[in-house]
């Protein structure tokens, strides 16, 4: 089936609402695919657009986190917004960066890492909480390693049950009095970017929020944000696992389970119950989790 193409739209002359916009704010910053290259300082049009494919092309090739997001973020066909067209622009870059199927490549992986995510709702049911222990009993005799966020509820029963490997995310020192080597302590700065490009209202939460959402960056993408996990095991009581099911009884796990979807990771909702066992059974090679 042929890629839509994306239509490149001028913020000040056409209704944007739904396009994805790629250009500077108000204030001058950049958005995540933005150019920045500025016409005048760093030459003219045309050769700032060239400066800019030899940008991302950079950035694609070392997958980075932000801008490979925004990348992955954006819809079949969904028009691009900036302050150019119809004269040339750097969103043509980006149009034949996602033509070329720039998405399949960045979702691409070449083998299992042998790490996924346990995570879930605080109010997850006792009997799913009991389920989720034995899971990260098993994955750990499978040689799996846990990444997780150190929360109540979900959080708290995986680490639990794990008795191998783990990497537990904290949002900020402190948070429920946790510590240890397994612990990370404070998010990254580029994970606070890739948790605002995913996140519908970024700039109304609270600086705690905007914690525990770049949090959930690392609990995917893993320390360096380069190192996706295979898949995702959680409880939320809509049973979403991708971004399209995502709503407010989601809850914060609905911010990672919509970066793995974005990034091509499956997300196995124990809402789900017998089905999203037989899932997770075939995730690890069809091994028997019990």
């Amino acid at each position: 089936m042929p890629r839509m193409p994306h239509a490149i739209l001028n913020v000040e002359t056409h209704d944007c609402r739904q396009a994805f916009y790629v250009g500077r704010s108000s204030s001058g910053r950049l958005s995540p695919l933005g150019n920045p290259y500025a016409i005048g300082p760093d030459g003219e049009r045309e050769a700032v657009i060239e400066r800019y494919r030899a940008w991302l092309a950079a950035r694609i090739a070392e997958r980075d986190p932000v801008v490979a997001t925004a990348l992955l973020s954006i819809q079949p066909g969904q028009a691009l917004a900036c302050h150019c067209a119809p004269a040339p622009c750097h969103a043509e870059v980006i149009a034949a960066a996602l033509d070329a199927g720039v998405q399949a490549q960045l979702r691409h992986r070449t083998a299992r890492t042998l790490r996924y995510a346990g995570i879930g709702s605080r109010h997850t049911p006792k009997h799913v909480l009991a389920q989720m222990q034995k899971i990260a009993h098993r994955l750990s005799e499978l040689g799996y390693t846990l990444l997780s966020g150190g929360a109540e509820g979900a959080d708290s029963a995986f680490e639990q049950g794990c008795f191998g490997r783990k990497e537990i995310y904290l949002p900020w020192p402190g948070f429920r009095q946790l510590q240890g080597r397994h612990c990370v302590t404070l998010p990254s700065s580029e994970a606070f970017r890739v948790a605002e490009v995913g996140h519908p209202a970024w700039g109304k939460l609270k600086a705690s929020a905007q914690s525990l959402m770049a949090r959930n960056s690392h609990q995917v993408l893993g320390a360096d944000l380069r190192s996706p996990v295979d898949f995702v095991v959680c409880w939320t009581p809509d049973g979403c696992e991708n971004a399209a099911t995502r709503s407010r009884a989601t809850g914060g796990t609905g911010q990672a389970i919509a970066l793995a979807d974005l990034w091509g990771i499956p997300v196995i909702n124990l809402a789900h119950a017998k089905k999203a066992m037989a899932k997770l059974a075939e995730q690890v090679s069809r091994e028997v989790i019990c």
